[in-house]
């Protein structure tokens, strides 16, 4: 993959892109791809660490005792090969364990949120049909709510915790309780899988896919699926350059060891694939930060010197606005990357001048939930301008598809090489949890590829660099999806979607809503945007207000069918 930074040319719609880069994807089970990792000296020394209490860890070697005492006591509980277990919790030391231990049992994994309320938990018990639910000390009375609304008897409602956590004496049973002897474990082995039909074919985990309109589906992630995505985001990791700026950031890493920080909930893919997988298989230390925080961040970047910085794109907002940015010493960082929505590119440029050293950008990369977790990323030397999310992790492939009335669309200045992105790989999920229409509406098999549509408006260049759409507004980046979550963020609004639009021949944010209430008026979403976004992010394209955002079956926006027939005119407010 070329790194340079020269001009390259977009390449038309229809072009299948794949990735230069090839490997063998291991067909095991999750456990087993955990458990034979790096060496049994490494094995034996703590990778797991609770950031605000380290003397609280584990090791892999550790990790696996308990992954067979749990695993064990949920098959002597009566679970059987497929069954659901449901972790409604925040980030935990142990929650990597809970995940292996899961899959180990032959069941599936499911995660939620630990601010969902009742009717959303007893929502994802009732489609996920889960077999067990288990719950963190604060949302106990939340989830026996939830599991009296779906039948699911209290003695299935278990309280999660760590070791230093009293568990006792609690309204429900801790679960521990499941947990076998020492013993009992040392006798017991789970299945091993060897093949690729099985691999494939069985589900480890149930994530569901986001979105603010309509009900959250299940993505069915196999054993295949996981252990693939991680293998691609590792391979990658290890593509670097012969400059002297490389030798030295690999001198850095080898002397320092990987370090990494976990502050996205592991309930979601991107936490799931990087710290429970990744960072596991590659034989990193990991602190798990339990609660969010943006002094903690910094302080934990700093006093652990960490080597690889994942954020998101409301974490880096966060670290804009941050007053004192060189109180913390973040030169331990070699790597940072972001994901989960599109970052503006002159946001990346202020973090890495404000907290990186010479030689370390923010690079984004891109994913979704029915991609496991990442589909494009950036080697640790590539140019990166800040506008692209990278190119195509291994095995992987893509296509741009025009969309209807492509040539028509006015926020597109080259209609020809603008269009949804199609996305092929061995990471791609199974399919919906018991949506075989939903499948159908998003898995498409042509050219020899098993395509996800993803519902994005993208382009590729000449070199493989993949870029999601983005409004460009004077020469200024805006990424529609910074201001969609802050407007669906709003009491009065139910949903929104935020598209750039051609008006007098200037492009401009332009907002499409749908009310929560019937008072809310174009001037008060406006001024919402203004007060809290730079001049070039206000919704200067117009607020329009509509009955229903049009979305695929994982949530994301369909520019395409959102209203054509509005008034061309730049807001006045």
């Amino acid at each position: 993959m070329a790194t340079g930074g020269s001009q390259a040319s977009i390449l038309p719609a229809g072009t299948i892109v794949k990735s230069p880069l090839s490997m063998k994807i291991p067909t095991i089970d999750v456990a087993s791809y955990v458990f034979s990792s790096e060496t049994k000296e490494s094995r034996g020394a703590p990778v797991y660490f609770n950031a605000e209490s380290p003397a609280t860890n584990f090791s892999l070697q550790e990790a696996e005792v308990y992954v067979k005492k749990f695993a064990k006591g949920l098959l002597n509980h009566g679970l059987r090969k497929g069954d659901r277990v449901l972790l409604y919790s925040g980030n935990k030391l142990l929650f990597p364990v809970v995940l292996w231990s899961v899959t180990a049992a032959g069941c599936v994994f499911t995660g939620i949120a630990p601010s969902a309320s009742a009717g959303e938990l007893a929502y994802q018990l009732k489609d996920s049909g889960a077999s067990i639910l288990l719950t963190s000390r604060n949302g106990i009375q939340t989830a026996l709510k939830a599991a009296a609304e779906v039948s699911l008897p209290p003695s299935q409602v278990f309280v999660f915790g760590d070791p230093n956590e009293d568990l006792e004496n609690l309204p429900v049973a801790p679960w521990t309780n499941l947990w076998v002897t020492t013993e009992e474990a040392a006798l017991w082995k789970w299945h091993r899988i060897t093949s690729f039909e099985e691999a494939n074919a069985t589900t480890a985990v149930l994530n569901y896919s986001s979105g603010t309109t309509g009900l959250p589906k299940g993505v069915q992630i196999s054993h295949y699926n996981l252990i693939a995505n991680s293998e691609q985001v590792l391979f990658k990791r290890s593509h670097f350059s012969d400059t002297p700026e490389s030798k030295k950031r690999r001198e850095n890493l080898a002397l320092s060891g990987e370090r990494w920080l976990t502050p996205v909930p592991m309930y979601h893919a991107y936490g799931q694939t990087y710290s429970c997988l990744s960072a596991a298989r590659l034989g990193a230390k990991i602190f798990i930060m339990m609660e969010f925080s943006l002094e903690k961040y910094l302080l934990f970047l700093d006093i652990y010197r960490i080597t690889f910085m994942t954020t998101v794109p409301t974490i880096m907002t966060m670290l804009d606005k941050y007053e004192n940015p060189r109180r913390f010493n973040l030169n331990a960082v070699e790597v940072v990357t972001t994901g989960s929505a599109p970052l503006d590119g002159d946001l990346a440029s202020r973090i890495t001048q404000k907290y990186l050293k010479s030689g370390v950008v923010v690079k984004q990369g891109w994913g979704m939930t029915e991609s496991t977790c990442s589909v494009t990323s950036f080697a640790p030397d590539d140019y990166d301008d800040g506008r692209s999310v990278g190119w195509l992790n291994p095995n992987s492939a893509a296509k741009i598809v025009p969309v209807v009335k492509d040539k028509d669309d006015p926020s597109s200045e080259n209609p020809a090489a603008i269009g949804e992105l199609w996305v092929s790989g061995p990471q791609m999920m199974q399919g919906y949890w018991k949506n075989e229409k939903a499948t159908r509406d998003t898995v498409v098999h042509s050219d020899g590829h098993r395509w996800i549509r993803t519902g994005d408006l993208a382009y590729i260049d000449s070199r493989g660099y993949l870029y999601i759409e983005l409004i460009k507004v004077k020469g200024l980046q805006v990424a529609p999806a910074e201001l969609q979550l802050a407007l669906v963020g709003y009491p009065d609004i139910a949903d929104a979607a935020v598209v750039g639009a051609k008006v007098g021949g200037e492009e401009y944010p332009r907002a499409f809503v749908v009310r929560r209430t019937g008072t809310l008026e174009e001037a008060e979403v406006f001024d919402f945007i203004k007060n809290r976004f730079a001049r070039h992010k206000w919704l200067t394209g117009g607020v329009y207000f509509i009955d229903a955002i049009p979305r695929t079956p994982s949530g994301k926006v369909q520019k395409r069918y959102l209203p054509t027939d509005v008034t061309e005119r730049p807001s006045k407010l």
